[in-house]
């Protein structure tokens, strides 16, 4: 009987393998087994690593209309900081009676200032006309500026009221 068991399991096994369906082909001509394809498993990470290169790379190629608009907003952000500095020279010409500066001190402190409103106002100009060659070179001038006026007024032994 137990030999007689056996061989029923043994047919039972041969007739159910015989009647699954043979694996259909894909369309690419390999087999489609069911199971997902090693690639498959990564899949998603594959597709996340390739939209990383591809803004990696593509970023670089901004089409023109893009990069247009995009220096559109910076030089109107320029040209409205700059308008911001032209208008924060009243606040230093507010400031000179506590630098207790003699005449010619003054003087030279108002020609700086000066200057440098009417520096901040020529870079408006270039940034809202989109001269964007001249913008550096007009920076270059502000800072010139700035840092001359620093080096004259902001010396600290000058009994500390300087700034």
């Amino acid at each position: 009987m137990c030999r007689t068991s056996h061989l029923i399991a043994a047919l039972l096994l041969a007739l159910a393998a015989c009647t699954q369906p043979p694996p259909s082909r894909h369309p690419s001509g390999l087999f489609d087994t069911g199971q997902p394809a090693l690639h498959a498993v990564s899949d998603t990470r594959l597709r996340e690593l390739m939209n990383r290169m591809n803004g990696l790379i593509f970023e670089r190629f901004v089409t023109e209309p893009e990069r247009d608009r995009e220096t559109l907003k910076e030089t109107d952000e320029i040209a409205r900081t700059a308008a911001d500095l032209g208008r924060s020279i009243d606040g230093l010409y507010a400031r000179l009676p506590a630098l207790d500066l003699n005449e010619s001190e003054q003087a030279t402190f108002r020609a700086l200032a000066d200057k440098l409103r009417n520096q901040a106002g020529q870079l408006r100009q270039l940034a809202a006309d989109r001269r964007l060659e001249d913008l550096s070179g007009q920076l270059a001038q502000i800072s010139a500026t700035c840092t001359a006026c620093h080096g004259l007024f902001r010396q600290l032994g000058r009994g500390g009221r300087h700034g």
